[in-house]
């Protein structure tokens, strides 16, 4: 009798345990970083399958995460950045050397940085209903990986050489919902106002109209992300700056003067010749 009575107390302790979201993202993490690891065994024709299957986890695990909290266009946004990241993360890790010295390093990176995303992702969604003095630590992690997540998906697309209007329609959908989340995260509302969409919307045609000029040049893959990325890092942190009524004409000139260094640089490492 005395056993089954301790037994039902350990039964019901369990039951009733309830595991923070810092535990579900570290769950998360683990859960991702693992299978990513587990790929050393897969065949090549087999990347994409994993790679969708990545994505789905994602979204899936980071419902999970936010379950209860999540309402209106929340659903949508909080999920973009941490489903481009895996998603870009997963095909650029193909690309890197097969050996452990170098895919373990990445994997455990990868795994940190999937957390951190959870963790910003919570606090925005924190944010939309009270103030919180994470919030521009928030902004700082968002805007790194957006560039991260460009950068990683637009070398795939470079990487494929498609015809012009494939990387043009390419690049489009990978910076048009960065650019929505990104602007989004400095307003908060149950809903994209008509300044984001219409600021994602412009930013997204320059951005396109640059891959369209880049998808004629003997341009490395990289050096198309490294453009693209820093297309991003200039408008969407000039835009963030202005939305948040910081934006001062010194950090004009210093991003701009990133965005000139990189084009010097492009311009150096192109191959014109033949």
């Amino acid at each position: 009798m005395i056993l089954l009575k301790n037994l039902q107390r350990r039964l019901s302790s369990i039951t009733s345990y309830q595991i923070t979201k810092r535990q579900k993202f570290i769950l998360m993490a683990v859960f991702l970083t693992g299978f990513l690891l587990t790929t050393q065994t897969v065949a090549e024709s087999f990347r994409y399958e994993f790679m969708i299957f990545m994505v789905a986890a994602t979204i899936l695990l980071a419902i999970f995460s936010l379950w209860g909290e999540l309402a209106g266009v929340k659903y949508f946004l909080l999920l973009l950045l941490p489903v481009y990241f895996v998603a870009g993360a997963s095909l650029f890790y193909f690309l890197l050397p097969v050996r452990w010295l170098t895919r373990l390093p990445y994997a455990l990176l990868f795994g940190v940085s999937v957390y951190l995303l959870m963790l910003t992702a919570n606090i925005y969604n924190v944010a939309a209903i009270r103030t919180i003095a994470l919030l521009r630590a928030a902004h700082a992690v968002g805007l790194l990986f957006s560039l991260v997540s460009t950068f990683f998906l637009a070398n795939v697309v470079f990487s494929l050489h498609p015809p012009f209007y494939l990387v043009v329609a390419g690049i489009a959908a990978i910076v048009f919902p960065l650019y929505l989340v990104g602007l989004w995260s400095y307003e908060l509302e149950e809903f994209i106002s008509r300044r984001v969409f219409n600021y994602a919307a412009i930013f997204t045609l320059v951005s396109a109209e640059v891959a369209f000029v880049l998808s004629f040049w003997p341009i490395a893959p990289i050096n198309g992300a490294l453009v693209s990325a820093t297309i991003m890092y200039v408008l969407l942190g000039l835009s963030q700056l202005h939305f948040g009524d910081k934006l001062r004409r010194r950090v004009v000139y210093e991003h701009l003067l990133v965005a000139f260094a990189v084009f010097l640089v492009v311009v150096w490492t192109t191959r014109w010749g033949g």
